[in-house]
């Protein structure tokens, strides 16, 4: 080995040395050591720094599992909610077409209903005019009276019990009405209700 060689090979190794001493000071500057620490305190907080990373590395996998897991069950709330905000509207519009049916037949059983009270009231004049009629062309004997009465209130119970039936089905419609409006009313709560559950 020549002269220049063993400088050229010292130079080399001088080198070596001092970005060996300058890469220790500057780990030692990261790890917070002193920069005239040994070798092996260098090595032991390396390996804490490393355990210390991986462990950190093993939290940080663990909390993206466990944030997969919660958005998947939040994925399914909101699945679960529209579905059920879904049936809430298919319920209230079926709510509301029973609710138009309703007041419909509530309008045709009262235009029936004012029609037969219509007829009755005919009815009722009518017989009444043929009464005056037989009345006047009859003998008023007491015999013939009590049976012109007896008719009479005959026809008036009858005209009477008529609209008696009239008026209960009218109240039974009514009530029916007022049942179908509150469960509309209830609907529509619920489903305001779940709306603002869903835009919190």
């Amino acid at each position: 080995m020549t002269e220049i060689e063993a400088e050229l090979q010292l130079k080399v190794w001088k080198e070596l040395a001092i970005n060996k001493q300058i890469l220790m000071n500057a780990v030692a500057s990261a790890l917070q050591l002193d920069k005239d620490c040994t070798s092996d305190e260098l090595k032991l907080a390396l390996e804490a720094t490393i355990k210390r990373s991986t462990e950190a590395e093993l939290e940080v996998s663990k909390a993206r599992e466990q944030a997969k897991l919660d958005v998947a069950a939040v994925d399914r709330k909101l699945a679960e909610s529209q579905k059920a905000l879904a049936a809430v509207e298919a319920r209230l519009t079926e709510v509301q077409a029973d609710q138009q049916k309703l007041q419909q037949q509530i309008i045709n059983d009262r235009s029936s209903n004012e029609r037969q009270m219509k007829k009755l009231k005919d009815s009722l004049a009518q017989k009444e005019r043929a009464l005056k009629t037989i009345s006047t062309t009859l003998s008023d004997s007491p015999e013939n009276v009590v049976k012109k009465l007896k008719t009479l209130r005959k026809q008036k119970m009858d005209e009477s019990d008529a609209r008696k039936k009239a008026e209960q089905a009218l109240t039974a419609l009514r009530k029916e009405k007022q049942k179908l409006e509150q469960d509309l009313k209830e609907l529509q709560t619920t489903q305001v209700k779940h709306a603002e559950d869903q835009a919190a």
